[in-house]
């Protein structure tokens, strides 16, 4: 076997050439064992002489274990950075709830209708003779400013209806005056007899616990609302004739009914616009008095009250539960 190296390429004069260690003849560059591609050899050829053979190995040893080194240390490197690079994370979307308790005040204006009637003269007198006999209803209106203040809690569900529960409170000045006179037949003479007298009537605070059922758009809500309500009045009245004044106090029940639009016009701020109907039905008072300065009692007066209001207000709410 001839102690040359053969490369398995066939030469072409054609193309660049280098000479190999172990061949006189010229062999292609891509074929030399100085580069990383190795051309096939003969062990037997090779081994003729192996020192020339070490110091070609090592030198593609060398470069090719530096390169190999400099990648592994590489992609490392490459592999920090990327763990160094920040994470993008979606920006949060806030949606607004209703959800939340809040606390507000309120300020508008009230109207009420008061029907004062006798249905038994006899007992309102304490005449006998005037059994039997009642005198007409007379009806008188009241206004006044009334202000004051609400708290509560809403819950939204589905997606957009709310039910809550609201306490409210305002003090009131809807008061107003009612002079009648009033004409019946009086069985002790046979004739007509007229009773002519100023009622007032005042109303200085209301108060109502309620629930609430709304509908949303966004931040906007429509509302309804009803419960229990209580008043407190003072009632008097002015005979003349008489010179009987009497006067009561007194705190009347009830019930109301409402509805409102709120809107949510800044952060955890909302201001609304709020009807609301009250019926306190009709109440049997006895007022107590003095008729030609001695001291009486004047029963069986039947005082019929409903109170409608309007009101405007500002909430602030607290946030979700």
């Amino acid at each position: 076997m001839s102690s040359r190296c053969w490369c398995s390429a066939i030469r072409k004069p054609e193309q660049n050439v280098a000479w190999h260690p172990c061949n006189t003849l010229p062999k292609l560059s891509s074929e030399c064992i100085y580069l990383p591609i190795t051309s096939f050899c003969l062990a037997s050829d090779c081994a003729v002489n192996p020192r020339v053979w070490g110091r070609k190995m090592k030198k593609i040893l060398v470069p090719g274990t530096a390169g190999i080194a400099a990648l592994m240390a590489i992609v490392p490197a490459n592999a920090a950075d990327l763990a160094l690079r920040p994470s993008y994370t979606a920006p949060r979307v806030s949606v607004f709830t209703w959800s939340g308790c809040y606390i507000g005040g309120n300020i508008g204006e009230g109207w009420g209708r008061e029907t004062v009637s006798i249905p038994n003269l006899a007992e309102t007198t304490g005449v006998p003779e005037l059994a039997g006999v009642s005198l007409p209803s007379a009806t008188g209106n009241t206004k006044g400013v009334i202000g004051g203040g609400q708290v509560g809690c809403n819950y939204q569900f589905a997606p957009n209806w709310v039910i809550g529960i609201e306490g409210d409170g305002e003090a009131a000045g809807i008061k107003g005056d009612l002079t009648e006179s009033v004409t019946f037949t009086d069985p002790r003479t046979g004739g007509p007899n007229t009773v002519t007298g100023t009622a007032h009537a005042q109303t200085d605070w209301i108060a109502s616990v309620t629930g609430r059922l709304g509908w949303t758009w966004d931040r906007v809500m429509f509302y309804a609302k009803g419960g229990a309500a209580w008043a407190g009045d003072k009632y008097s009245a002015d005979l003349a004739a008489f010179n009987e004044h009497i006067a009561t106090s007194v705190t009347r029940p009830g019930w109301t009914v409402g509805g409102g639009i709120e809107w949510a016009f800044a952060g955890n701020w909302s201001a609304k616009v709020e009807y609301d109907y009250y019926d306190f039905s009709t109440r049997n008072l006895a007022l107590p008095g003095t008729i030609f300065g001695v001291p009486e009692v004047v029963p069986g007066v039947n005082i019929k009250e409903t109170i409608s209001t309007v009101k405007f207000g500002i909430n602030y709410r607290f946030g979700p539960y």
